[in-house]
């Protein structure tokens, strides 16, 4: 793969200069697009797992048979958005950038922040960033690294 990647190199630096911009300009076009698109196509997985309408694999803690298709969902308990008014439905927190990546205390504990990986963590072992152990009344999830990478791209979207 370097191998090819100098040959490429080495001819585009055989191009005269208005050639060898206009091939980088299109390369590089090409791959900000095929990156946006898969940005895109990451977000729009993460929203489908928070809302439920890709199937996820849960458990109550204790339990080993898995949860209801319609009692796994994230929307049962969470909004994504912190300054949507608060609504009798919520149990959980409400997950979006600021209340997941800025240091909070929780329940008396040391405060703690997230990222993808603590996100992970605490769905699938519930043990949060400050090694504190979240309610038994939140399910532990079975996910994919990407799974868990989309679902936590979705949530800190702006």
């Amino acid at each position: 793969m370097e191998r090819t990647f100098t040959r490429a190199v080495d001819s585009i630096r055989a191009l005269s200069k208005p050639a060898a911009r206009r091939v980088l300009a299109t390369l590089l076009g090409a791959v900000c697009l095929t990156g946006a698109a898969d940005s895109k196509l990451v977000l729009e997985q993460g929203g489908r797992l928070f809302r439920g309408q890709v199937p996820l694999t849960a458990r109550m803690v204790g339990h080993t048979e898995a949860l209801p298709q319609a009692a796994v969902r994230c929307t049962n308990c969470h909004q994504r958005d912190a300054s949507a008014a608060a609504s009798t439905q919520d149990f959980g927190p409400k997950l979006d950038a600021r209340t997941l990546t800025q240091p909070v205390p929780r329940r008396g504990g040391p405060p703690s922040s997230y990222d993808a990986k603590s996100l992970c963590r605490v769905l699938t072992d519930g043990i949060d960033p400050a090694h504190v152990m979240i309610p038994q009344s939140m399910p532990r999830y079975t996910f994919t690294i990407s799974e868990c990478e989309a679902l936590w791209t979705f949530l800190i979207a702006r």
